[in-house]
């Protein structure tokens, strides 16, 4: 019998429609019941006849309702196979799994079985009749997965795919996704008869996973630790080492207020090298860059960095704060898996500052060992802000090797003051606001410090709200605004919300 023949012969017997198996049942009842009281029929074809209605029953049975036997069906000889394994955090379990299914459903023989047993897939290819019995078939466990700001996946904890190709895979093989270590690791295991068969199937899988990521070209901040989560309805559980979307924050070209000559470094140190990287590597240009925004709070900088991530819509954007710093090998090695990236890394000083007096050491030598292991021809923008530029280590913003260029983001002039308010104050009606004024009186003041002031002020029009009237801005209730945030702080009250006071 040839295994092609084989294999439909026993999907065939999977397949068997139900009035075909009461018939098969009828004719095993007819047989035990001419044993017992004597018919016409010989006892050699009556025996006959229920040993096979009663093999093709069992059959049916056991390959619908037990993985094992599904697996023996197909390939008799599994249990010899050799098993090629590898396990890997849980982010990429929707790319393996995507990947794994888009791979094996590719070969002309695929049968998809969805279940979930904890044994590794050595013991489930061994041949053991009891043992089998305790491996049913049955529905796996379904874990919601995110693969974009909105959407999310669920996926079985258990796949197993059965391939065969006879032309390329004559002796077939066996793919499976596994969820294993209480959901945290994924794992991918590859059957074959010849233990040379499996590493191009697992490289197959590894480079569609790579190519078509769902971390490609999105916004993304890594996981390093237990957190708690936002709402009762999401799953509390251990972390881990995982990746978390980030909404794409649309800052537009006509929502980001930047001086001229800012603007003019921004977009020609980061936007036109993204474009145009190809070409300029092509003239020898390396194809990374590290930029350094600096400045006092509130001036704008993660804003900045925000309308770069939207501007760079090919790039995959990775933004690191606080824990996460001290993981930056983590960090870099993403970058370079999902690359062209753009690497955003907040407050730096407060990890990498100046060698003498950092707690953090360790954590400086691994930053300045990753920004040198870059090759020429990895495309990767390094972005690096801090409120405090005297802190930073020297080594880090006085190479040009590792820092192109850094950039001040100071107090809005009074032109920026008064670009900045009119986008803000624009869905209210202001025809009793004098726009001069208010410019006047935010003298030094930071933008985070305006959007703030807009707010209060819109809670103090608010007080005298008319029904339907809607916000009516005067001029008091921004100067009301302002007494009240300036109010009672001293020096260095004035500091914290955003006027920038000398010592």
């Amino acid at each position: 019998m040839s295994e092609n023949f084989r294999i439909r012969f026993y999907e065939k017997i999977r397949a068997l429609p139900k009035p075909l198996a009461m018939l098969l049942v009828l004719i095993l009842a007819a047989g035990v019941i001419n044993l017992l009281l004597g018919s016409p029929f010989p006892l050699v074809i009556t025996l006959l006849v229920m040993f096979l209605a009663l093999s093709i029953l069992l059959t049916h049975y056991l390959d619908t309702n037990f993985t094992q036997h599904r697996i023996r069906s197909t390939f008799r000889a599994a249990d010899q196979w050799s098993v090629l394994t590898r396990v890997y955090p849980l982010y990429k379990w929707v790319d393996l799994y995507r990947s794994a299914d888009a791979v094996s459903t590719a070969y002309p023989f695929c049968n998809k079985l969805l279940t979930e047993h904890g044994l590794p897939l050595k013991i489930l290819l061994q041949e053991s009749f009891w043992e089998s019995l305790r491996m049913p078939l049955k529905p796996p466990t379904l874990t919601p997965r995110k693969i974009s700001p909105t959407e999310e996946l669920f996926l079985p904890a258990d796949t197993l795919w059965l391939i065969r190709d006879q032309t390329a895979l004559p002796n077939g093989a066996i793919v499976r996704v596994h969820l294993i270590s209480y959901g945290q690791m994924v794992q991918l295991e590859v059957a074959t008869k010849e233990s040379q068969d499996a590493a191009p199937i697992i490289d197959a899988i590894l480079d569609h996973a790579g190519k078509h990521s769902i971390y490609r070209r999105r916004i993304i901040s890594p996981v390093f630790q237990r957190q708690i989560k936002s709402s009762f309805r999401d799953d509390d559980g251990n972390a881990g080492f995982d990746l978390l979307f980030e909404p794409d924050p649309l800052v537009t070209d006509e929502k980001i207020i930047l001086d001229e000559n800012v603007r003019r470094v921004v977009e020609r140190t980061v936007i036109d090298f993204h474009e145009r990287r190809a070409e300029l590597m092509e003239y020898g240009l390396p194809g990374r860059r590290g930029i350094l925004f600096y400045g006092p709070p509130g001036t704008g900088k993660t804003y900045t960095c925000k309308y770069i991530a939207h501007k760079l819509e090919t790039a995959t954007t990775i933004i690191a704060t606080g824990h996460a710093l001290t993981q930056i090998k983590a960090v870099c090695d993403l970058a370079k898996m999902f690359q062209p990236s753009l690497v955003i890394l907040e407050d730096v000083d407060l990890m990498f500052s100046e060698r003498e007096t950092n707690p953090y050491t360790p954590l400086l030598g691994e930053l300045l060992d990753e920004l040198d292991g870059f090759q020429q021809d990895d495309q990767i923008i390094f972005i690096l802000t801090t409120n405090a530029i005297e802190r930073v280590e020297g080594a880090i913003k006085n190479r040009p090797g590792r820092i192109s260029q850094c950039i001040y983001l100071g107090p809005p002039t009074a032109k920026l003051r008064r670009e900045y308010l009119g986008v803000l104050l624009k869905q209210y009606n202001t025809n009793a606001v004098n726009l001069d004024q208010v410019v006047s009186e935010t003298e030094g003041v930071s933008q985070a410090f305006l959007k703030e002031m807009i707010f209060r002020a819109v809670q103090i029009s608010t007080e005298r709200n008319v029904d339907g009237e809607g916000v009516v801005m005067r001029q008091q209730d921004l100067s009301a605004a302002i007494s009240e945030m300036t109010q009672g702080g001293g020096r260095f009250g004035k500091r914290i919300i955003g006027f920038q006071v000398e010592p």
